[in-house]
């Protein structure tokens, strides 16, 4: 780290970004229709009878009522790539993973979720939602369950009897990716992968499609059926990670030396990736460092200041840069272009650059 700081000192100080702020929320109630009105004379006192009448021998059920929406921003505060200059990090910066869903069919956008043992639900949405960081994805958001709320999700897969040990299946319905749901039972993390037609051995059952439907279209959307009790806080934040794995290397898949391919960056970007630490994600060509977010943020602008633009081709779902060096990557390269990603680390020590699993 101490090789690492005053490089990264000499970057920030080009750095300039705009301010982070959260302060244009707004709630949101639901509205409840009235479809009676009160006549006048004796039918207005009949009705008003008859309604204390349902009142008072039949109140509802509290407890199993669907939660009031979250309180919604008026403006995007989801991000893809590197958080806003000023943004706190979310915390803790690490935690145990409960449940997740790398999920979407057909009938319904991708996503991610992510809920852990200290109530924090991360997810991410293939949708233009008015909040999300733009018109293809919410990026990396959260909101934090009550203990109630955390239980009542993982019960709500474990109850199935399906995430006994782990098990990938095909399944007749279309789906656009390879999609799993993984839960905490016990004492370890059970996964089911679901996917469509892909030569898998063993099929699902018409049953345990229908269970994973379920799950999938539930997963994905929480907020839809929790109760009020199963939440701590709705408010949606964006997700600011501590670190981020930045992985390298040629677009086309050929085996090129990583340190020829380190040598192809501008040097204050290279040295900035050989001072951070690398990771056991690297393979073959394709180098992968370990970089807290001021370190990260250097190296973006390092790129930048090379002339560099984010590349969507790259990853629509991470900050991402191509670039056509000006000597060949190997002798014979079809494709003489470098890829470098940003993906953001969530608690569990997984990276994720995209909602498709």
């Amino acid at each position: 780290m101490s090789e690492t700081r005053p490089l990264v000192e000499r970057a920030m100080e080009r750095v300039e970004l705009r301010p982070f702020t959260l302060d244009c929320f707004h709630d949101r109630r639901d509205r409840k229709r009235r479809n009676q009105r009160i006549a006048a004379g004796v039918v207005g006192i009949a009705v008003f009878v008859a309604a204390v009448w349902v009142v008072t021998s039949n109140p509802f059920d509290r407890t199993s009522s669907p939660a009031e929406p979250s309180p919604t921003p008026t403006e995007r505060v989801g991000f893809i790539g590197l958080p806003p200059k000023g943004a706190p990090t979310s915390t803790p910066e690490h935690g145990e993973l409960v449940l997740s869903l790398y999920g979407g069919t057909t009938a319904g956008p991708r996503s991610q979720i992510f809920v852990y043992a200290d109530g924090r639900l991360i997810w991410q949405r293939e949708a233009n939602l008015p909040y999300g960081a733009n018109t293809s994805s919410t990026g990396f958001l959260e909101q934090r369950l009550s203990p109630e709320g955390v239980e009542l999700l993982r019960s709500e897969v474990v109850s199935t009897g399906l995430f006994v040990d782990d098990l990938t299946v095909d399944i007749a319905k279309p789906i656009p990716a390879y999609n799993a749901i993984q839960v905490r039972n016990g004492d370890r993390l059970v996964r089911v992968a679901y996917r469509h037609d892909r030569g898998v051995e063993r099929l699902a059952t018409s049953e345990q499609e229908s269970t994973i439907l379920r799950l999938d279209a539930r997963l994905a959307d929480p907020a839809s059926w929790l109760p009020a009790s199963a939440w701590a806080d709705r408010e949606i934040k964006a997700y600011v990670p501590s670190t981020y794995l930045v992985c390298y290397g040629p677009a086309a898949n050929i085996h090129v030396n990583e340190s020829r391919i380190l040598n192809l960056f501008p040097a204050p970007a290279e040295d900035l990736l050989r001072a951070a630490p690398r990771t056991i994600a690297s393979n073959g060509p394709f180098g992968c460092r370990d970089m807290t977010t001021e370190a990260a943020r250097a190296l973006a602008q390092a790129l930048e200041d090379a002339g560099f633009e984010g590349d969507p081709l790259v990853s629509p779902w991470v900050l991402g840069y191509a670039f056509e060096p000006s000597v060949a990557i190997a002798p014979g390269a079809i494709e003489n272009t470098v890829d470098i990603s940003f993906e953001p680390y969530l608690p569990h020590g997984e990276a994720i650059c995209s909602p498709c699993g």
